[in-house]
């Protein structure tokens, strides 16, 4: 495949909900470019986009897979993502390089939940959108209820540029409405063919209407072509292209097309309105990146001769073969051999050999050009999200906006022995998808792993199984509470020992009292005479901050408190920094107990957005979690409720929200402080705490 220039080129992300036929579409969309000499099937397992072993068991688009090709004199570059949920870490890769998306309905269902979430990151990322209804051959399919609904619960402002000839059974042709032209199909599949024939009779009033307003669409952001089209009531076939991709450009207009992709019915006017109607990177606003140096903005327009600036989008790792990275190049050109600045790490990266992907098969590269994407195989020092430019021209571009993790497990190996192979698979498995992270908790000493629901994580215990020989268990994480006091103490203790020789002495007097929440620890000295030297002062903090790490209650951690060291007394011969350090652990514990001692557990902030339908219902289930509720908004078709619910209780959360609101409720939730755990919850937790350590100290 030749290198292309900017203008010839279309970087497409197809998006939908869970099964609507994106893969499909792109496996009719590579047969018809000549890219594949048969029409790949999911339930079979023989697409070139869905090849990951656990994309064929499944059955389901787990990775971002990327198709290139040619058509009509352009070169497409096909983004697949994932539509289920858990894995939507991979829709936003595509989309930060898209510069255009299109968005498939279902024809017997219109706008599903997934349809909701994925469009709600196209409004954010002001993605031209395409739709298409596809299925138009299922029972029950109705193109212009699925249209409606694209209306109707998002807000789109979708105009159809074709009409059906028949639904359902029936479905048998499509009326092109910007060349006036009716095809219909004959075959299906791989033998699929398309003849023109004349404009159903019964079909004219319809189509007649249809094309007047996609003609008014078309003309309402020019100017010329809107005094036109009033003074004629007509516009020639250029200009109703030329204005539907200025208004899908500006983000206010989605065209709408039909079609059967699993039939291939269809698909081959899409992709004549892909190249004519969809904008190329020179269509739309230029990339614009930081300087290292903290300079002004740097405008990295996508022309082959400017400096080199290019983002890495995507990892794909292929046990046999390594990673493979997926590059967007913003401006300038790439090449095998040349040497480029990682801005984001400041380190050097080689370019080895190039490619470009037709799903698993891999097609030699010479060069990627500006407003192109490729995959450089093998890069050192590069990682997911980071910027590859030129010296002269260092320049930092913004890697992909994740959302954050809303679920967690704890993660253990099944073999002792294999924690250092987990923590590298896991380190592989983050590189291939960034919403997926690990992190040691040290309160609770437990590998905790994050991620956007129990499928993702399923996945990804699977992967390392196969990849990487670790058999590994998910648990329910420990909460990491904390232990603090609510009055003032003070104790004594006086370590002395005597085992023939040098003996250990040394003895403090302690002042405890709260600290307000948050601030932490402070140690004050308040020793007078030099009844306990100097040089044993530090000592005694030391044994103060070493009874911190579990507290006397349950062994959590203490917080938030003063400790005064008043008094104490020391031996010329016995005495040590052991001995005293000894001495003030022991003497926190006793002096915590007498200082109205209490827990403290985690309070997360939360965020809900749910269609307002489900407002009672979420808001009376987080009240059961025993969450205040601080207030909602509105934003745009959706309440958000805004809260305050102790982590102990939003293990699960995620799957739980998508229960009680069919899938069409998101959260996020970040620690906001600590609050003192209710005294019966506090009970159980202590006695729970004593037991196992009974269990411990009995085993």
């Amino acid at each position: 495949m030749k290198p292309y220039e900017a203008a010839q080129i279309r970087n497409v992300a197809l998006v939908a909900h869970h099964g609507v036929g994106k893969t499909s579409l792109a496996e009719a969309m590579l047969f018809l470019s000549k890219s594949t000499n048969r029409l790949g099937r999911i339930a079979d397992g023989t697409t070139l986009l869905d090849y990951a072993p656990d994309e064929i068991q499944r059955k389901m688009t787990i990775n971002l897979g990327l198709a290139q090709f040619e058509w009509a004199g352009h070169k497409v570059n096909l983004l697949d993502t994932p539509g289920y949920p858990d894995f939507v870490g991979d829709v936003y890769s595509a989309l930060r390089v898209a510069d255009a998306a299109i968005l498939l309905l279902r024809a017997n269902a219109g706008v599903e939940v997934g349809t909701e979430v994925v469009w709600e990151t196209l409004r954010q990322e002001k993605t031209p959108t395409l739709l298409v209804v596809n299925m138009m051959d299922k029972e029950h399919a109705n193109f212009t209820s699925a249209v409606k609904s694209a209306h109707d619960r998002l807000g789109l402002n979708a105009v159809p540029t074709q009409l059906p000839i028949g639904e359902a059974e029936t479905f048998h042709g499509i009326v092109d409405l910007i060349e006036q032209k009716a095809f219909t199909f004959s075959g299906k599949g791989m033998e699929e063919k398309s003849t023109e024939v004349p404009i159903p009779a019964e079909m004219a009033s319809v189509v007649a209407a249809a094309r007047a307003r996609l003609m008014e669409e078309a003309a309402t952001g020019d100017e010329k072509l809107m005094n036109k089209f009033l003074e004629s009531g007509d516009l020639t076939v250029p200009e109703i292209r030329k204005g539907l991709c200025e208004r899908v450009v500006q983000g206010d207009l989605s065209p709408v097309f039909c079609c059967s992709a699993f039939h291939n019915q269809g698909v081959k006017e899409i992709l004549d309105e892909v190249v004519d109607i969809l904008p190329s990177p020179l269509d739309v606003r230029p990339a614009t990146g930081q300087a290292t140096n903290g300079g002004d903005p740097i405008v990295c327009a996508p022309e082959a001769g400017q400096p080199a600036a290019a983002l890495i989008f995507k990892t794909l790792s292929e046990q046999h073969l390594g990673d493979l990275s997926l590059v967007r190049v913003y401006s300038g050109r790439l090449e095998a051999g040349r040497e480029l600045l990682n801005t984001t790490r400041s380190r050097p990266e080689k370019l080895s050999t190039l490619y470009y992907l037709v799903g698993k098969e891999r097609l030699d590269c010479a060069a990627g050009l500006a407003g192109d994407i490729v995959a450089a195989v093998k890069l050192k020092e590069t990682h997911t999200g980071d910027t590859l430019a030129e010296k002269a021209r260092p320049v930092v571009l913004a890697p992909p906006d994740f959302p954050s993790p809303v679920t967690a497990e704890s993660i253990h190996a099944k073999n002792k022995g294999d924690e250092e192979k987990m923590a590298q698979g896991l380190a592989r498995l983050h590189e291939e998808d960034p919403t997926f992270l690990k992190h040691f908790e040290a309160t609770t000493k437990e590998m905790l792993v994050f991620g956007m629901g129990d499928l993702q994580l399923e996945v990804m215990v699977d992967r390392l199984k196969k990849r990487y020989g670790v058999e590994v268990l998910l648990t329910r994480p420990r909460v990491p509470y904390r232990e603090t006091i609510k009055g003032k103490a003070q104790d004594e203790y006086r370590h002395k020992k005597q085992t023939g020789g040098r003996g250990q002495f040394g003895e403090v007097h302690l002042r405890l009292e709260p600290l307000k929440r948050g601030e932490g620890f402070k140690f004050v000295d308040e020793v007078k005479g030099g009844v306990v030297p100097n040089q044993f002062i530090p000592a005694v903090e030391k044994g103060v901050i070493a009874g911190m790490e579990k507290g006397p209650l349950a062994g959590y951690p203490v917080v938030d408190l003063q400790v005064a060291l008043f008094f104490g007394k020391y031996h010329d011969v016995d005495s040590s920094e052991m001995a005293f350090k000894i001495a003030a652990e022991t003497c926190f514990h006793q002096g915590m107990l007498k200082a109205n001692p209490v827990m403290l557990e985690p309070i997360d902030e939360i965020q809900v957005r749910i269609p307002e339908e489900y407002l009672g219902d979420v808001m009376g289930d987080l009240s059961s979690r025993r969450g205040r509720i601080l207030g909602t908004e509105s934003d745009a078709r959706h309440q958000v409720i805004k809260a305050q619910v102790p982590g102990a209780e939003l293990y699960k959360y995620a799957a739980h929200l998508r229960s009680i609101t069919q899938g069409r409720g998101m959260h996020r939730a970040k620690l906001s402080h600590y609050e003192e755990v209710p005294r019966e919850i506090a009970d159980k937790l202590i006695a729970a705490a004593r037991a196992e350590k009974e269990a411990g100290a009995h085993a």
